[in-house]
């Protein structure tokens, strides 16, 4: 008997309301260290865009989601008191430890070992070290760093999550991502940044360590409809940009520091009609809802050899997920993944990467057939299991795909 799961999250203009500021809430030295006068406008190549027909996975439909899995391996994350974690936003994983961003107090930070175990939960608030309305995490591995960008500030942590220090900003953002250089910033309407000049229309910036703004790219667009994914840029083996209702997903290289065009998703039989997205976010979602439109909101991923893209479709009430293997360019998805539960848990879509797994959670129980009678688990894993119950903390899912 195949059982069906699949956790659909819909995120809306996550703190668009909370992040606008006025421009005087910046200083003049503020606003003179971004050295706007040197800021370049960097132009996107695209002589071997990829195209990828999704229009013959459109329909509602099961796949076979457990032949496609190659290998998963269980990290439960340990259950105290301390550690409980609320429904969560961004895993986070490194060679040493595991950092979960939750919805604890609108944004909490809790640090885990590699194996699970707790380290220490972030505490929340104004003080020194302290975390308030939380947008995004990232590590920097140049300076063995976590970094978490709270509205105004970024915050550096040792990799057990012991404080170091903060840095007021100088505008907002909504992603960031540390490259060797510097940073990588992807920025939404509302974040409150008229004071940069006529730069603050662009969604991707590269700044330096000191966050000098020395590139922008992709001009946003459709800035009306406050629907967007929860990030749009995602660092693995390589840095992946994406942007909401814009079917390209681009690759940018830090050492040449270019933005390339690598993918362009096809689904022209469906696509949502751009008209629809200048008018007003109750015209767009009227419209979603009465007629069978997909539209695409960045959400993407990549580990190893694979992709996975999600479209949305409100009409059908669905989320369709595609796997593309890189090597091959053949695509498997659908709305719903098929497995058997004494084989392998039911799990959310993968949310995060790590090197070449995928990961994604479930929430555990402890009848569970797969807690002792999966062929595709280790008998160490299934120990770790065993007798976990839905009190307990969600188990991650690190899992590999077959070629296909």
């Amino acid at each position: 008997m195949k059982n069906i799961f699949y956790t659909v999250i819909f995120l809306f203009a996550f703190g668009c309301s909370e992040k606008k500021e006025n421009i005087d809430r910046y200083t003049e030295e503020q606003v003179s260290s971004l050295h706007l006068g040197e800021t370049r406008v960097m132009h996107t190549v695209s002589d071997s865009l990829v195209r990828v027909d999704l229009n013959p996975i459109l329909s509602n439909k099961v796949f076979d989601f457990q032949k496609l899995v190659k290998s998963i391996r269980l990290v439960p994350l340990e259950t105290t008191e301390k550690s409980l974690i609320g429904p969560i936003y961004k895993v986070l994983a490194t060679e040493s430890h595991i950092y979960i961003y939750d919805r604890f107090k609108g944004g909490g930070l809790v640090v885990f070992d590699n194996e699970g175990r707790f380290i220490r939960r972030v505490p929340n608030g104004q003080g020194p070290g302290e975390l308030s309305r939380l947008y995004d995490i990232d590590f920097d591995e140049e300076n063995d760093q976590l970094i978490a960008y709270e509205h105004s500030f970024l915050s550096f942590y040792k990799p057990d999550g012991e404080f170091i220090r903060q840095e007021r900003l100088p505008f907002g953002f909504y992603n960031i991502v540390s490259i060797p250089q510097g940073y990588l910033m992807f920025s939404t309407s509302g974040d409150g940044n008229e004071h940069m000049k006529g730069f603050e229309q662009y969604n991707f910036w590269v700044t330096d360590k000191k966050l000098k703004v020395n590139d922008v790219a992709l001009p946003g667009q459709y800035e009306s409809i406050k629907y967007i994914a929860y990030r749009y840029i995602f660092k693995n083996k390589e840095i992946m940009v994406s942007q909401r209702f814009n079917d390209t997903i681009y690759q940018y290289n830090a050492k040449a520091n270019r933005l390339h065009a690598k993918y362009l998703l096809d689904f022209q039989g469906k696509k949502l009609p751009g008209r629809y997205l200048k008018g007003t976010y109750e015209e767009f979602k009227r419209t979603v809802r009465d007629d069978d439109y997909f539209f695409f909101i960045g959400e993407y991923l990549e580990a190893g050899g694979f992709q996975m893209f999600c479209l949305r479709n409100w009409y059908r009430g669905s989320m369709t997920i595609v796997y593309r293997d890189k090597n091959s360019g053949n695509l498997v998805g659908g709305t719903k993944g098929g497995f058997r539960i004494e084989d392998m848990p039911g799990m959310a879509p993968p949310q995060s990467t790590y090197k070449e797994e995928f990961i994604s959670w479930y929430i555990p129980r402890k009848d569970f057939p797969f807690n002792t009678k999966s062929k595709m688990l280790s008998e160490t894993d299934k120990a770790k299991v065993r007798d976990l119950t839905k009190e307990d903390n969600p188990v991650l899912v690190f899992f590999r795909l077959n070629d296909f």
